[in-house]
This record gives structure tokens, C-alpha cells and sequence, in this order.
């Protein structure tokens, strides 16, 4: 990651502090053992270490030491494997594959049963998950799954699905981890140039999952702004506009060039109502709260 992002990631343990708490309150069960295996900090550090070990790759392949290269890019495909590990996007897809096939077998306590596992395997990934959406979701699905509204439940599962997004997640993961077995071919065959190209493909997919995590991020902010603002709660909506704005910034540059334009106007359209805050127009509310459908939209256009 560049010095330029570093700071926002970094800011992102305090920038998140309210809306974990808002889990911890929601969420309709405790967390499972299983989902306690990772913790949200400890995939944020992998990331870190990942982006740092890839910026070193990044110089070193520059230079004419196939060697070096080599050994940071075991270095980072090691730590990527962390990730995946912790994040345990495979089991939360399982799980969510397994709500949907039992309840349209009307079988609802095992769909009730595979929420509350996918749910607890959310925790760690709770820097990528619009947080409220998640919860009040899940909330929805095991109230279906108690009146036995297979339809009502699938519905509340969809919208439990793309609060996290755990395919775009894998895909990023898993895409990174085959640009890095091509480019530690390249060093195999001293092939520095190729090796290159490969470094950069791996690159874009790092970018990929910072990407994702400020856009779920920036989207909860805006919408958390909107509420707060229209309640009156100006300090707090100001204080949601600001982490909205980071992340903003995080995600226009490190995202795809064509998500760029609208993600800058986003923020600069959350700039100027947050600079006349304390005086807001009546309309402001509604404005920050089509900014968060705006990124939602583009959160939800991400490859998987």
C-alpha cells in the first residue's frame, strides 16, 4: 500500500468502534467457537503485512535478484494464505449455500441453524459487511425461519448475502494467490520483465480487497450521516461523514480506474454538507443517504 493509504487504513479500528458495537447488539446469537478462530484486528494486520511484503516485491523485482524477489513473494502468497485462513470465506459460503438448499427443502431449522453459522462467521470479516444491514437481516431470516416463510427467509438470506460479499472476497483472494505462483515462475526462468507484469496482476487483486473494505465501509457512513443528521445528532453525523470521507478517498485510489469519477464526486458531495453541517438544509439528509445507494451500487458491481 502507498504512504498515502496507509494512514486511512490504520484509522480504520477507531473509524469502525460504533458499528461494532451496533453488532454486538443486534446480532441474534452469541458468536460460535468457530467464528471466534479470527478476529476483525487480526485480518486487518494480515492485509497490512501483505500490502508492506507486496511494495517490497514491488522494488525488488526492479532490480536484477530473481532470488529476492522469489523469497517475498513466498512471503506474500504465505500471508494471503493467513488471510484466507482467517477470513474462512469458503465456510461462510458453504453456509449461506446451505440456508438456501434447506429452506427451499422446507427444512427451517436447518436454515435457521445455517444463518446463525453464517452469521458468526461474519464477525471477522466485519470491516467488509455493511454492519446494519447484516444484522437486521439476520434478524429477518430467523424470524422466517420460526413462522416457516421459506419465502420471507430467502428474501432476508439474499440481503444477509450482499452484506458481505464473501465471493468478491475470495475472488480477490484467490486471483492474488494465482498472479503470485505466475510471477514466482517468472522468477524461476529469471524473467524479470514477465515477472513484473505478474507482481502488477497481483497488485491490482491486494487493491481489490482494500477496495472492498472501504466501500462497505464509506456506504455504512453515509448511511449512519443520513439517520444521524436527520435526527438532529449533527456532532455525530459529522464525525460518520469524516470516516465516510477516508474511506472515500481510500477507495478511489486504490479502486478500478472506471469506479474513480463517481467515487471522488461522492466525496466531494459529502465534503461540502459536512463543511455547512451546523447549518444544514433540509434536503442534506436525504442527499448523503443517495450517496450511500450511489456506492452501494458500485460495491455491488465488484467482479466476483
Amino acid at each position: 500500500m502507498s504512504s498515502a493509504t496507509e494512514p486511512a487504513l490504520r484509522s480504520a479500528p477507531v473509524a469502525r468502534a460504533v458499528a461494532i458495537g451496533l453488532v454486538a447488539l443486534l446480532l441474534p446469537h452469541p458468536l460460535s467457537p468457530l467464528a471466534a478462530a479470527g478476529t476483525p484486528a487480526e485480518l486487518r494486520s494480515i492485509l497490512e503485512k501483505t500490502d508492506k511484503t507486496l511494495a517490497q516485491a514491488e522494488k525488488a523485482v526492479q532490480g536484477k535478484d530473481p532470488g529476492k524477489v522469489g523469497f517475498l513473494l513466498i512471503r506474500v502468497d504465505e500471508l494471503l494464505a493467513s488471510f484466507q485462513e482467517a477470513a474462512r470465506l469458503e465456510d461462510l459460503i458453504k453456509a449461506f449455500d446451505a440456508a438456501r438448499a434447506a429452506a427451499r427443502a422446507s427444512d427451517m431449522a436447518a436454515a435457521a441453524a445455517a444463518v446463525r453459522r453464517a452469521s458468526g462467521l461474519m464477525n471477522v470479516l466485519n470491516d467488509y459487511v455493511l454492519l446494519r444491514q447484516a444484522a437486521e437481516s439476520s434478524r429477518s431470516a430467523l424470524r422466517a425461519a420460526e413462522a416457516h416463510d421459506s419465502a420471507a427467509f430467502l428474501e432476508a438470506l439474499d440481503r444477509l448475502e450482499s452484506s458481505v460479499l464473501a465471493p468478491v472476497l475470495l475472488a480477490r483472494v484467490r486471483e492474488a494467490r494465482a498472479a503470485l505462483a505466475r510471477a514466482r515462475q517468472a522468477m524461476v526462468h529469471n524473467n524479470m520483465q514477465d515477472g513484473r507484469a505478474r507482481i502488477a496482476e497481483v497488485r491490482r487483486a491486494v487493491n481489490g480487497l482494500i477496495h472492498a473494505g472501504a466501500l462497505s465501509r464509506s456506504a455504512f457512513s453515509l448511511a449512519m450521516g443520513a439517520e444521524l443528521l436527520e435526527s438532529g445528532s449533527v456532532i455525530s453525523a459529522r464525525d460518520q461523514m469524516q470516516k465516510a470521507m477516508r474511506d472515500l478517498k481510500l477507495a478511489a485510489e486504490v479502486g478500478p480506474d472506471d469506479t474513480r469519477p463517481a467515487l471522488e464526486e461522492a466525496r466531494a458531495k459529502t465534503v461540502e454538507i459536512w463543511k455547512r453541517s451546523g447549518h444544514a438544509l433540509q434536503e442534506d439528509a436525504a442527499r448523503l443517504a443517495e450517496l450511500a445507494r450511489t456506492i452501494e451500487t458500485i460495491r455491488l458491481k465488484q467482479p466476483r
